[in-house]
């Protein structure tokens, strides 16, 4: 399957896969989609949770041929319009950074929050984590933990960029506080059924890893 990245005014990101769908016959392309990030908010003394696009004025194609796809995109006025103004540009992905993407955001294309547990007090230097969730996959890219905004940053090269990358994660606390998605209960439970894994930062702030289930 060959990826295509579609990069767009930012917030108009659903606007380009909606047309998409709507114009394109779905024998020409598999999926149109934008991959989407939890992120933890606090509001009004509640943490909240809430999607919002990983990588801005970014959509994504996959498909199997790209020639009757494309003339097909070319005889859409819309899409041609953005492409003749340079508010559309098409590249093709990399193979590995079509499998880096789809292996944190699965089959839906959502990257949900990490559970995340740490030693209190040891922030700043080397220090052990639990980490279960997507961010199991992205240990050797991260810079740096931000608890209390509840993100870890990622420096990570895509598409031939080196992009910071910031993916939410979810805190013991939050477990306690019942955090809330779409007025659904987000659970203990939820959190726990993933597997864990310990890290710890050497000397050199090289990340080792142990996993321990």
């Amino acid at each position: 399957m060959l990826w295509y990245l579609l990069r767009t005014w930012h917030g108009r990101e659903e606007d380009l896969a909606g047309e998409i769908r709507r114009t394109v016959p779905p024998y020409l392309y598999k999926e149109v989609f934008v991959i989407c990030n939890q992120r933890i908010w606090r509001r009004q003394g509640r943490s909240i949770v809430r999607l919002e696009p990983l990588f801005k004025g970014c959509v994504f194609l996959t498909c199997e041929k790209t020639e009757p796809l494309f003339r097909r995109l070319e005889q859409v006025p819309a899409i041609s319009r953005l492409i003749a103004t340079g508010s559309l540009s098409v590249f093709p992905l990399r193979e590995e950074d079509a499998r880096f993407l789809d292996q944190i955001s699965g089959k839906d294309h959502v990257i949900r929050l990490s559970h995340v547990l740490h030693e209190e007090g040891k922030e700043d230097g080397p220090c052990i984590y639990k980490i279960s969730g997507p961010l199991e996959d992205c240990l050797d890219y991260v810079e740096k933990f931000q608890f209390g905004k509840r993100f870890v940053k990622l420096s990570k090269r895509l598409w031939g960029e080196d992009l910071a990358i910031y993916l939410g994660i979810l805190l013991k606390e939050d477990l306690a506080r019942k955090i809330l998605y779409e007025n659904i209960t987000v659970s203990v439970e939820m959190a726990e059924r993933y597997a864990l894994m310990k890290i710890q930062k050497d000397s050199k702030g090289k990340w080792i890893k142990y996993r321990i289930s």
